[in-house]
């Protein structure tokens, strides 16, 4: 793989951020880029990191918790 290319750049930068959102263990590793890191080896149009929301909870905890788990990831990329 060209290293020059958008795409490995784009992949290179997500795999930078992989564990800080791994540290959160509230969610897990989900989708295409995800299958296609680890198990294929196909370009693809765009590169992202899904997550999933592991927790059963009510809706209003969930999404006070999820933001809160994003924030935290987010002041950890941003130190």
């Amino acid at each position: 793989m060209d290293r020059n290319s958008p795409y490995y750049k784009q992949v290179a930068l997500l795999i930078r951020c992989l564990p800080f959102a791994a540290e959160e263990t509230c969610f897990a590793l989900k989708g295409g880029t995800a299958i296609n890191l680890f198990v294929n080896d196909f370009p693809r149009l765009s590169v992202d990191i899904d997550l999933v929301y592991l927790p059963l909870e009510p809706r209003k905890e969930a999404l006070q918790n999820m933001h809160a788990a994003l924030a935290r990831i987010a002041e950890r990329l941003n130190n």
